[in-house]
C-alpha cells in the first residue's frame, strides 16, 4: 500500500471521527445517551437479527457456484461470510480483504478456480441485489412521500450509473473478462508471456461462463437472496424504532434502511464508515420527522451490532486457523512416522 493511500485513509478516518464528534456535540451527548438507555434489553434482539442477513447472503453465495457445484457445507459458507465481513469492516481493503479470507476458508471444499469464480459471481449478484433493494425501497418511500426531491434525484441517478456499470460487467464476464484483461496487460503494459497464469485465467473464465451457460435462473436466485439480505436491515430498524418508543411502520423502517445502505455503499472507502454512517441515520431520522438525537443513537446501535459480529467473525477465523494448523501438524507427524525405518 502506497504512502499516499495510507495518508488518504487516515485523513478520511479523522474526517469521519470529526463528523461524529460534531454530531454528538451538536445534538447533545446526554440526549443521545438517554435514547440508548431507552432501548435497554432491546439491544439483544437487535444484535441477533443480523444472523438472518448472514443466512440469506450465504444462500446467495451457494447459488453463485456453477452446476452441479461442489458439495460445500452450508455451515462453512456461513462461517466464511461472517469472517469475511469482519475483515471488510475492520480493515481498509475496499471489501477485497474479506473475499480473500472467504476463499482461503473454503480451501479443501472445492477447487481454487471454482471458489474464485463463485466469489466473483457472488460479488456481482450481491451488487445486483443491492440495486434491486434500493430501487424497490426507494420506490416505496417515494410512493409514500417520505423522500425529499433532492434525495430522490440523487438516489435514482446513482441507481442508473451503478446499473449501467453492472450491465457492462455482466457482459464482460460472459465474454471472458479475466483473459481479456490479461491480454490487455500483455499488449499495453508489457506483462510478458506467462503461460501458467494465462491457463489459470482461462480456467476461471471457463468456470464463469459455465455459471451463465448452466442457467441464468441461478443468477436471479442468487441476486434475490442477496436482496433479501439487504432487506433484513428493515427488521433491525423496525425494532429500533419500536424500542425507542417511536411510531414504527415497515415503510419508515425501509426508508431508513434505503438511505443508510445507499450512503454506506457510496462512501465505502471511509475506514469503518466513521461518521458517515451516523450522519446517514441522522439524515434519515430528520427526514422522517424524528429526533436527530434518536438518529445518532441508532447509528451507534448499528456500530455496536457491527463490532459484535466482527468479533464473532474474528473468533470463527481464528478457530479456522487453529484447525488448519492441527491438520498440518498431524500430517507432518504422519509423514515423519512413515519415513522412520521399521524395526
Amino acid at each position: 500500500m502506497s504512502v499516499a493511500v495510507r495518508v488518504l485513509e487516515r485523513v478520511l478516518l479523522i474526517g469521519g471521527l470529526a463528523l461524529f464528534a460534531y454530531l454528538l456535540y451538536d445534538l447533545g451527548a446526554a440526549t443521545v445517551l438517554a435514547n440508548l438507555r431507552v432501548v435497554g434489553w432491546g439491544i439483544v434482539p437487535i444484535m441477533l437479527q443480523e444472523i438472518l442477513a448472514f443466512l440469506a447472503n450465504a444462500a446467495g453465495w451457494r447459488l453463485a457456484f456453477s452446476r452441479p457445484g461442489p458439495a460445500v457445507p452450508f455451515a462453512a459458507l456461513l462461517g466464511a461470510r461472517i469472517a469475511g465481513d469482519a475483515v471488510n469492516y475492520l480493515t481498509p481493503t475496499a471489501t477485497f480483504g474479506g473475499e480473500f479470507v472467504r476463499g482461503r476458508m473454503l480451501r479443501g471444499h472445492a477447487s481454487t478456480t471454482s471458489i474464485v469464480a463463485s466469489l466473483a459471481v457472488a460479488k456481482l449478484t450481491q451488487t445486483i441485489g443491492l440495486l434491486a433493494f434500493v430501487a424497490i425501497g426507494g420506490g416505496v418511500a417515494l410512493n409514500r412521500g417520505l423522500l425529499s426531491p433532492s434525495l430522490q434525484s440523487g438516489l435514482f441517478l446513482g441507481l442508473g450509473v451503478f446499473t449501467a456499470a453492472v450491465a457492462v460487467l455482466l457482459l464482460l464476464l460472459r465474454r471472458g473478462l479475466f483473459t481479456g484483461l490479461f491480454r490487455f496487460a500483455q499488449d499495453r503494459l508489457g506483462l510478458g508471456d506467462r503461460p501458467h497464469l494465462a491457463q489459470a485465467l482461462r480456467r476461471l473464465d471457463g468456470e464463469l461462463a459455465g455459471v451463465h451457460a448452466n442457467g441464468d435462473a441461478r443468477l436471479v436466485l442468487s441476486s434475490a437472496s442477496f436482496c433479501l439480505g439487504w432487506a433484513v436491515g428493515t427488521v433491525e430498524n423496525y425494532l429500533i424504532l419500536w424500542f425507542l418508543g417511536l411510531p414504527a411502520t415497515l415503510e419508515r423502517a425501509l426508508t431508513i434502511e434505503v438511505i443508510t445502505v445507499a450512503f454506506n455503499n457510496l462512501l465505502f472507502f471511509v475506514p469503518l464508515r466513521a461518521g458517515t454512517q451516523e450522519g446517514a441515520t441522522v439524515l434519515a431520522f430528520t427526514m422522517l420527522g424524528f429526533s436527530p438525537a434518536a438518529g445518532l443513537a441508532t447509528g451507534i446501535l448499528y456500530r455496536v451490532r457491527e463490532l459484535t459480529w466482527a468479533l464473532i467473525g474474528l473468533i470463527i477465523l481464528s478457530r479456522h486457523h487453529i484447525r488448519l494448523r492441527a491438520i498440518r501438524d498431524a500430517s507432518a507427524s504422519a509423514r515423519s512416522v512413515a519415513r522412520e525405518p521399521s524395526p
